[in-house]
């Protein structure tokens, strides 16, 4: 596992990077495609695709602050408003001595709609480079996968958000196995639970669990599940159970995103990752 840093500072991403790997994470990336509101606000994410310069100088720094044995790695979107600084964004990172580069097949301006997926821009980059380039975006089974690969010519490829639709999604691309099944999934929500619960107040980790919902409701219909709404939500609420005050919070917010979640007509429906 590697952890991945957001800033734009050199000197802060380089001490943080330094904690990273005395903490025994596997190498570190510099997150550069993130389109958060609230990342970009601060300066990070895909903000830095506006200054190929600015990640020039942060992987960099990065590298020099990580022992050489282990990955310093950046992910980046093709551009900002458009892609026409995708090759001096790959150049950038490559020239700061990154080991490999993960390219989102988007700008952010194209936030994660499907239609403007293109996977060619990320062969263009894959041949300019000497240094792995990996492919992400719209990569949601082991067909789309496949397809990614053959077009941009790149021998791996990264899951986002899919994995929050299905927890498994690793093996389905690698494997070609079949999703997760619904009762596993709730088994899975249930472990979060009562890990989350353990160094939260009883707010947090609740929402999580919303936010969970409202992404497995794109892959499983209710009529997948065959579950009521109390069935999925009632072992959340005694999980959450404690002395935090937030019971009532917890049991109608829950109860509102389960019926939201698993109900909704067309709720089967995939979106963009």
């Amino acid at each position: 596992m590697r952890i991945q840093l957001l800033g734009q500072h050199p000197q802060w991403l380089a001490e943080n990077a330094a904690r990273a790997a005395a903490l025994g994470s596997y190498g570190v990336d510099l997150n550069c495609g993130c389109p958060s509101k609230v990342v970009n606000g601060s300066g990070g994410g895909a903000t830095l695709l506006k200054d190929p310069e600015l990640i020039y100088q942060g992987a960099k720094a990065m590298r020099a602050a990580v022992p050489s044995h282990l990955p310093v790695t950046v992910k980046v979107r093709l551009g900002w408003d458009s892609g026409d600084k995708k090759f001096e964004i790959a150049d950038a990172v490559q020239q700061a001595g990154a080991s490999e580069l993960v390219v989102h097949g988007r700008t952010k301006a194209q936030g994660y709609r499907a239609e403007h997926i293109d996977w060619q821009a990320i062969g263009e980059i894959r041949r300019r480079l000497t240094i792995p380039v990996v492919a992400n975006g719209e990569i949601w089974d082991w067909q789309s996968a496949q397809t990614c690969m053959a077009v941009s010519g790149c021998d791996a490829v990264m899951i986002g958000r899919g994995a929050l639709n299905i927890p498994n999604l690793s093996r389905v691309v690698k494997y070609n196995e079949p999703r997760m099944p619904w009762p596993e999934v709730v088994a899975l929500l249930q472990k979060y639970t009562r890990l989350e619960k353990q160094g939260d107040t009883g707010l947090y980790h609740v929402a999580r669990i919303k936010q969970w919902l409202g992404y497995l409701r794109k892959e499983y219909v209710r009529g997948d599940c065959a579950l009521s709404v109390d069935s999925c939500v009632k072992p959340f609420v005694r999980d959450c159970k404690g002395d935090s005050g937030h019971q009532n919070l917890i049991s109608t917010a829950s109860r509102k995103c389960a019926g939201q979640a698993l109900s909704l007509p067309g709720a089967g429906i995939r979106k963009s990752s």
